[in-house]
């Protein structure tokens, strides 16, 4: 073999090695925030695993779990096809939250990749996968959930699939009765439909966009370079958030867009971990 050769495969092996670093390597992104009504606690959100549970630095569960969260928020798309969602709940149902981990579908929860085609679920196929996430999950479909903390209201909010239509609003709680509210969903077209329809919350977590999983530049290549990534001030929601997720679609592959678990510090100083 001659140098020029092996140079060639010591580089394209350089560079694979680049792309595994960027695709499996998580990155926690903590993110402070103070609230004149919420004692000090722990939430995370995580979304877009895509059937991904392990990582070049650990298990999901021990990913999240080191934090001790007061409360963990999925926003969808467990998995790339049925196959894979048995492994990922026993994965979610390692996740210890003292107030409960909460729920929202994606578009990934009624369809699945076989191959190259894309195949919709049936009605039977999404209530027997909806029975999974009850096992351990508090599922969320254009509906609220009231949580006490101390002697805080916090108020969940979780919308459907906003990527296909189905998402309402309809809540018997007003902002005046929660001191906090949390707004969940898949993706982040969701934040038009709360602007037409004026919802209001402090922070809404969505994911979906997976950062564009190829970056160059700082920028998002792709179809969602329209969307931030990360959070940013709204008018209406206060924080909108958009993770980058955890797994990958499409291509399996993530370049300068790390796997993201995000952790929210509620009126805690500022830590290592």
């Amino acid at each position: 073999m001659t140098g020029a050769a092996i140079v060639l495969l010591l580089s394209i092996a350089a560079g694979g090695m680049v792309f595994v670093y960027h695709t499996l390597y998580v990155q926690t992104t903590p993110v402070h925030l103070s609230h004149p009504r919420m004692p000090p606690s722990i939430f995370i959100h995580i979304t877009d695993l895509h059937g991904r549970t392990r990582f070049l630095n650990g298990t999901l569960h021990r990913l999240v779990n080191r934090w001790r969260p007061d409360m963990i928020f999925v926003t969808g798309d467990l998995t790339q096809n049925r196959d894979q969602l048995a492994n990922v709940m026993r994965e979610i149902a390692k996740l210890v939250a003292k107030d409960g981990i909460f729920f929202v579908p994606g578009n990934y929860e009624r369809e699945e990749m076989r191959g190259f085609q894309k195949r919709n679920y049936t009605g039977a196929d999404y209530t027997a996968s909806k029975k999974q996430w009850q096992t351990c999950m508090k599922v969320l479909e254009n509906q609220d959930s009231i949580v006490r903390i101390g002697d805080t209201r916090m108020r969940i909010y979780g919308f459907d699939n906003s990527t296909y239509g189905f998402e309402q609003y309809h809540t018997e709680v007003s902002d005046e009765h929660a001191d906090c509210t949390v707004l969940l969903a898949h993706s982040p077209s969701i934040i038009s439909y709360i602007r037409a329809n004026g919802v209001q919350g402090d922070l809404l977590l969505t994911g979906h966009t997976h950062g564009g999983q190829i970056r160059l530049l700082g920028k998002t290549l792709g179809p969602y370079r329209h969307f931030h990534v990360g959070i940013k001030k709204d008018d209406r929601v206060g924080l909108f958030a958009i993770s980058r997720g955890l797994g990958t679609s499409r291509i399996p592959l993530r370049f300068c867009c790390f796997p993201e678990i995000t952790v929210y510090l509620i009126n805690h100083p500022p830590c290592k971990k």
